[in-house]
């Protein structure tokens, strides 16, 4: 009866410890499983937190086209405005801040505009401006106050109030003009520049004066 019951006894411990060994090997898998799982969350996190951060960019854009509507906040610091001219030319203009006229909300008022197109590979324009309205639904960019076209070939014009008509691709003004150029200074009563053509016509009796290497002649 005794050995009966050592022999159970062995028999007892024996089951219980392959039963305690099982349990801590089924814990360490799970234990194991589970931080794979962690890491893999942590990991996938850090990869949509580093996408997300490479994507957010340095200013706010808005893309303006004659089919979009302006669903954009009332006001934008440092925004870049893209849109296009009649030959499906990219116009870019940015600004320090773009505010949306209270009564209409297609009007922007751009403080400091400066812009940038480029006609062919050969040739860039810039613009600035002290102020700028952008009327969407006409198509129309105004520049005001110390308004200087530049051109990438070394010409230059200054006035003081600017127009671009986005669907005719033309600069055009009625205010005092210089242009001012390599070979010289040409001034006018207002202007049409045609960026297509690269053409211009300076309006009321211009005035020109040219340089040579000693200065004025």
């Amino acid at each position: 009866m005794k050995l009966q019951n050592k022999s159970f006894h062995k028999s007892w411990i024996s089951s219980v410890q392959n039963r305690e060994r099982n349990t801590t090997k089924t814990l360490s898998i799970k234990k194991y499983i589970l931080k794979i799982i962690f890491l893999s969350l942590i990991i996938l996190t850090s990869i949509i937190v580093l996408r997300w951060w490479q994507n957010v960019p340095n200013n706010e854009i808005l893309d303006i086209d004659k089919e979009q509507n302006l669903n954009q906040p009332d006001a934008l610091i440092k925004p870049i405005i893209l849109f296009k001219n009649k030959n499906k030319s990219i116009v870019t203009v940015k600004a320090a801040k773009a505010n949306k006229n209270i009564t209409d909300s297609t009007i922007i008022i751009l403080e400091k505009p400066q812009g940038h197109y480029k006609p062919s590979n050969e040739k860039d324009i810039y613009f600035y401006a002290t102020k700028g309205i952008l009327d969407n639904n006409k198509q129309i960019l105004e520049l005001m106050e110390n308004v200087v076209i530049e051109s990438s070939k070394g010409t230059k014009f200054y006035t003081n109030r600017l127009i671009y008509i986005v669907e005719n691709n033309i600069l055009s003004s009625n205010d005092n003009v210089t242009v001012d150029g390599s070979w010289g200074k040409l001034n006018g009563q207002g202007l049409i520049y045609n960026l297509e053509e690269s053409t211009v016509i300076l309006k009321g009796r211009p005035q020109l004066s040219l340089y040579n290497n000693k200065g004025n002649i």
